[in-house]
């Protein structure tokens, strides 16, 4: 009995060990060829990166091709009754939509040649005059400049030099949620594509969450989001966002207001918060009584204009403390305190070497990186926070991060120039230590190609 259950596990592991042999080597295979449009990344770096396996879905305009097994033209209802088999989930989730009561088969969306066939963008989706109003308006987003759900992938990933400076895998969910510009089912998941779905703040936070930009912790921690929370269930989802149909407004209602597909049309003031704006500049005065025109489905202009200029004077007080940091750090850099990344390091290619403030999360010092964190994720979270009525993650999460990174520069500070007066007291002259030049991650970073993109 012994012997035999001693057989059976050998048999088992001899057989993983070949089946995870084979499946490496196939993994393999596919890293070192056959990559088709996979074999280059586009824009300024391009011949610096590679693209991971999903950028064919994630933007398949440039990088998807077909499953070359199957051969011939099929129409839909030959489409479904193979795809029954093959991905019964998707037939299924199909049939819940509205496509399907209006005959919108696979071979609409995705072509009838298995040779040929194509994951659809938003030009599929437009063109065709199905969506052309809501994709027209979506990629009107683009003359917004940043943010944009328009350009939201090509110039925010591929062209900011994530692609080279970072390894890919850890740029990967960076590229999956960005490609909203490539793709309609970033909100309307496949293949239901229910508008019902898309208009729960749940869609939204899909991507918007995180250190720097935290808008569905905001919204889920306001007045508006508990309200959702206590009775959303009971809304009727199929109801276009406008006033009368839904308690308190979602994410949708708002920054989507009354269905429109530009979702930063009615966004007050770019690059979140981040930057000082003049508040009252004609540019930003249009939009900010837009916004209060959305606020009156709900408040007064009174209260609403009350609350903006609340939220606008918390932001300033944030870029005081950031102004404060940043002038702390560059006056350290000045006195050459700061110590600078190595020359034998792999550079980013789309700066070099060069020093800065914002920007580099890696192989810079300790209170550059607590700048950093001071303003990009500390400050664009006061910026939503303040702008989503959230009260708790304006005031005890962010407000207080600062406060406390402020405290850690200056100390930091401190500290730097009293410890370089004893060094050259006793004439200490300080070398860098070898971590800073390598180390496991660091040697992912320095097998990156130096040689510029043309």
């Amino acid at each position: 009995m012994y012997m035999n259950r001693k057989k059976k596990m050998f048999v088992f592991y001899f057989i993983f060990t070949l089946a995870a042999c084979g499946l490496f080597s196939s993994v393999n295979a596919f890293a070192d060829g056959g990559l088709g449009k996979l074999a280059n990344g586009e824009g300024k770096w391009g011949k610096s990166w590679t693209p991971i396996e999903m950028f064919r879905w994630w933007d398949p305009g440039h990088y998807f091709e077909p499953d070359n097994k199957v051969e011939g033209q099929f129409k839909g209802t030959d489409c479904i009754t193979c795809h029954k088999v093959t991905t019964p989930g998707i037939v299924l989730a199909w049939k819940e939509s509205k496509h399907s009561s209006s005959v919108v088969t696979c071979d609409k969306c995705h072509g009838d040649d298995h040779q040929k066939l194509f994951m659809p963008t938003p030009e599929t989706c437009g063109t065709k005059g199905c969506h052309a109003k809501q994709v027209k308006q979506f990629k009107s987003e683009r003359e917004s400049g940043h943010p944009s759900h328009a350009r939201a992938f090509h110039p925010d990933v591929v062209e900011a030099g994530w692609q080279i400076n970072k390894p890919q895998a850890e740029v990967a969910g960076c590229a999956q949620c960005h490609a909203v510009e490539n793709k309609c089912d970033s909100c309307h998941f496949r293949h239901t594509f229910k508008a019902a779905e898309a208009r729960r703040p749940e869609a939204c936070g899909y991507c918007h969450n995180g250190p720097d930009h935290r808008d569905i912790e905001c919204y889920e921690s306001s007045a508006h989001g508990v309200i959702y929370k206590i009775d959303g269930d009971n809304w009727d989802w199929e109801k276009t966002s406008k006033a009368g149909n839904y308690r308190a407004p979602t994410c949708a209602y708002c920054h989507m207001y009354k269905g429109t597909h530009n979702a930063v049309e009615n966004t007050v003031y770019a690059h979140m918060g981040v930057l000082e704006v003049d508040r009252g500049a004609e540019e930003h005065a249009a939009k900010r009584k837009k916004w209060i025109g959305i606020c009156n489905d709900c408040h007064s202009s009174r209260f609403a204009s009350a609350y903006l200029r609340g939220a606008d004077e918390t932001v300033k007080v944030s870029h005081s403390k950031v102004r404060e940091a940043k002038a702390v750090v560059e006056d350290l850099q000045k006195e050459g305190l700061l110590e600078a990344m190595p020359k034998d390091l792999a550079p980013y290619l789309d700066e070099g070497h060069k020093w800065n403030l914002g920007g580099r999360m890696y192989n810079i010092t300790e209170i550059e990186r607590t700048y950093f964190d001071m303003l990009v994720y500390q400050g664009t979270t006061i910026f939503k926070s303040a702008f989503h009525m959230s009260a708790d993650m304006q005031t005890y999460v962010a407000a207080f991060q600062q406060d406390e990174s402020l405290l850690k520069i200056k100390s930091e500070a401190s500290k730097l120039r009293r410890l370089k007066a004893l060094e050259t007291k006793v004439g200490i002259e300080y070398v860098p230590e070898e971590f800073w030049k390598k180390g496991e991650y660091t040697d992912t970073l320095n097998t990156i190609e130096k040689t510029e993109a043309k």
